[in-house]
């Protein structure tokens, strides 16, 4: 258990939020706000290879706002 409060800490520390920061924030809200820390803009990579669809991320962080109203377009439902 002390370990895994110490990989918190570290972790808040790195990242600037506590990590019941993390789960309430959208990956957007995240990205900016490692910008304005940072003035990087935050990018995800791996080690692996993907074959298939291609990268899904094509056009960046998608809010989950954006989400939801593709997903009910899509759906018909509004």
């Amino acid at each position: 258990m002390k370990l895994y409060t110490k990989v918190l800490s570290c972790i808040e520390k790195k990242v600037g939020l506590s990590l019941s920061e993390l789960d309430s924030k959208d990956p957007v809200e995240i990205s900016e706000h490692f910008y304005r820390k940072t003035g990087k803009k935050l990018s995800f990579s791996s080690e692996f290879p993907f074959i298939g669809r291609g990268n899904v991320l094509r056009d960046g962080l998608v809010s989950n706002e954006r989400l939801n109203n593709d997903i009910d377009r899509i759906l018909g439902i509004k």
